[in-house]
């Protein structure tokens, strides 16, 4: 099934009955994201980084929170679900990423573009490869994914900071 399909279904579903859809999941594990814009503005955004159940069952999963649980918006109603574009994010594995200086990261984030996480001291913020649209800068990406994560905008040259990059599927 259309991952996009699906995820609309899962909230359609959750709407009318307050019951996650069951499906009988098919094929691998996985791990996304799902978005959830209205009007071109973003209207929510759930996701696991890292898989650990069957990618159909963590759209649904994601789909439903992201439409009911994103803490940065009211829940989604019915009468706005014929105008969500939902957008449905596959991960890579996360892959950990050791920089040899704040110049080499920045070169290579800027270059590659990847989704990344960072980590450090408790905190930890993740930004899809999508966010480079918006923050075409290197710099900025991560200063701006510092503060998402509660930190200083700065804490990105900590060298105690851990990165994690991934791309989409």
């Amino acid at each position: 099934m259309n991952k996009t399909k699906l995820a609309y279904q899962a909230i359609e579903h959750y709407l009318q009955t307050g019951a996650i859809l069951t499906i009988k999941p098919k094929g691998p594990t996985g791990a996304c994201f799902v978005t959830l814009y209205l009007d071109k503005r973003l209207r929510g955004c759930i996701g696991s980084p890292e898989a650990f159940e069957p990618l159909d069952k963590n759209i649904v999963r994601n789909a439903v929170e992201a439409a009911t649980a994103d803490w940065r918006f009211p829940p989604v109603t019915l009468a706005e679900l014929p105008l969500l574009k939902i957008e449905v994010s596959v991960l890579t594995p996360l892959k950990p990423y050791q920089p040899k200086s704040a110049r080499a990261l920045l070169t290579y984030l800027q270059k590659n573009k990847p989704g990344l996480v960072i980590s450090l001291s408790g905190h930890r913020a993740l930004f899809l490869p999508q966010v480079w649209q918006e923050l075409p800068d290197a710099a900025t990406f991560l200063s701006e994914l510092c503060l998402k994560a509660g930190l200083p905008a700065d804490s990105w040259q900590d060298k105690s900071m851990c990165f994690f990059i991934f791309k989409l599927l």
